[in-house]
């Protein structure tokens, strides 16, 4: 059977629909509870169909080989697993998956266990899978096959579009919690030195004592302001830059994002991502 790019297509959203009914099965089993996975709302996993497409472009002329379409499917799919999640992190500061825990893992992206099993789906999907789905294709008419497409294009790129601006929005809003952070831990700082300072030369009593302790106090007492002032604005800037990104509907659905991901991670933003995860969930039990 002859390809024709509207055919890619199909098999790219075939195989994103079935890696989301596998994804969401195996993770709603494992938390005892259902969980829509995914990065897009609806059910498409892109990470599933472009590994299926990369596999089945660099395998099918080696259909007949199971040896050489494993190494092949394993290599070419976890290359792209580990270039799509580096690229994911550097634009989303999250870690939408990640193998840290893993053994043998690089970078949490990629890891042997996950590696393997990209070589058992892709000799699954090569020699056995992807047969009863070309055949399913070449069945269908042309024309019904572009319009099936055209509709999965379409409601595809809405559904990404939105899911990538709650990624952004999430972004920015770790962004406003790790800088409200940073200014409060250098206030904090300054206050402990200023007052280890003042215990110091509280025990001197010569007047050059008190004269170092007075101009200590009142450089600190100027840095405390502005630093005071500085985090003040800080924190105005940044809860109204919470306060917009936390209506009902956009802060839904950034909570909803991550309740998609439940693994998802930032070492980026580690302790600006866990407070708002901490903050989701007091918002959600109220």
């Amino acid at each position: 059977m002859r390809y024709t790019f509207s055919t890619w297509l199909f098999f790219f959203y075939f195989y994103c629909f079935l890696g989301w009914v596998w994804e969401t099965c195996y993770v709603s089993v494992l938390k005892a509870k259902w969980v829509n996975r995914g990065f897009m709302r609806g059910p498409f996993l892109p990470i599933y169909g472009s590994g299926a497409i990369v596999v089945l472009i660099f395998t099918l002329p080696f259909r007949t080989t199971p040896g050489l379409v494993f190494v092949v499917g394993l290599v070419s799919a976890t290359v792209l697993e580990y270039f799509t999640g580096a690229a994911m992190e550097r634009l989303f500061h999250v870690r939408y998956w990640d193998y840290s825990n893993q053994r043998l893992n690089l970078n949490g992206h990629i890891c042997v266990t996950s590696s393997l099993a990209w070589g058992v789906f892709s000799v699954i999907l090569t020699l056995y899978g992807h047969t009863p789905v070309e055949r399913l294709v070449s069945r269908l008419n042309i024309n019904a096959l572009e319009v099936i497409v055209f509709m999965l294009t379409v409601y595809i790129s809405i559904d990404m579009a939105e899911s990538i601006r709650e990624a952004i929005n999430l972004k920015e809003v770790l962004l406003s919690l790790e800088e409200n952070n940073e200014d409060f831990r250098r206030l904090q700082k300054h206050i402990e030195i200023v007052s280890a300072f003042y215990g110091g030369e509280l025990k001197e009593r010569s007047e050059a004592g008190l004269r170092k302790i007075n101009s200590a106090l009142e450089t600190g007492k100027e840095m405390y302001d502005k630093l005071g002032e500085n985090s003040r604005n800080s924190r105005a800037a940044f809860m109204e830059k919470v306060n917009r990104a936390r209506t009902k509907k956009e802060y839904g659905r950034m909570n909803s994002l991550l309740k998609r991901n439940p693994h998802a991670v930032s070492k980026m933003h580690a302790e600006a991502f866990s407070r708002f995860v901490e903050i989701s969930g007091d918002d959600t039990e109220e």
